[in-house]
Parts: C-alpha cells; structure tokens; sequence
C-alpha cells in the first residue's frame, strides 16, 4: 500500500474505494459539532431571555440524537463485521489470516485513520474550555 505522508491518505489501497469519508459521516460530524457548540452556548445565553437556552438545548440535543445514533448504527456493523469474519479469535488462536481476512482489516484501518475523531475531540475540548472560562466570567467576575 502506498502511503503519501503529508496526508495519510491511503493510495493503491484495495479497500480505499470503500473505506473513503462518505457525504454522510461529514454531514453527521456537522451535526454532532453543532450540538457540541449548541449545549455549550446555553448558559452563556440565559441573560437574553428564555428563547435562546431553550432553542440551544433542543438544537444540542436533538443533535446528540441523531449523532449518536448514526455512531450507533456504524458500530453495530463494525461489531456485526467483526464476528462474521472472527478475526479476534484466528488472531488470538494464531491462525493465519486469508486474504478476506487482510481485506477486512486493510478497510477497518483505513477507516480508523480518519480525521473526523480528531476534529470532534478538538471541537468538543476547545468549546468546553471556551465556554467554561467565559461561565466563569459571566457568573463570578462580572457581577
């Protein structure tokens, strides 16, 4: 497999027509980073009335919702993968792996090597921080 480093793409990869960011992961990391800002943001607005907290949290958590399940779904066919091919257990009983098998794991890397986590994580801890030191402010220096 080649590799071109400063992207860590996968290039001439068999599974990389498979494995490649889909329109649908973007769009459902776009609407678990807007819940990540919309729950966070809605302490800061409770100054400005009743409206804005409200329109946040269902924003935040109805984005949650829809996130996680999306989450869900992916990880239900991981794990449903998983066991079909048994790979735990030929790696666990030292049993080589078939070609399948490497194919299965080649795509299950290539999925794992995506960017997606690391902008959510990095979202999800810069907001907190923001928010948290601007609460601060809000609650205990400005009043």
């Amino acid at each position: 497999m080649k590799m071109f480093k400063s992207r860590k793409k996968c290039l001439n990869c068999e599974a990389y027509a498979r494995c490649r960011t889909t329109a649908a992961s973007w769009v459902f990391l776009f609407i678990g980073l807007t819940a990540t800002v919309s729950i966070r943001l809605v302490n800061l607005v409770l100054p400005f009335g009743i409206f804005w907290p409200r329109f946040f949290w269902y924003v935040g958590i109805g984005g949650f919702f829809l996130y996680f399940l999306y989450k869900f779904k992916q990880d239900k066919i991981l794990r449903r993968e998983l066991e079909k091919y048994q790979i735990h257990s030929k790696i666990s009983d030292g049993k080589d792996l078939d070609a399948v098998d490497k194919e299965f794991l080649r795509t299950m890397i290539c999925r794992l090597r995506s960017n997606k986590d690391v902008i959510n994580y990095f979202v999800i801890f810069s907001s907190s921080a923001i928010v948290m030191v601007l609460a601060v402010y809000q609650d205990f220096i400005k009043r």
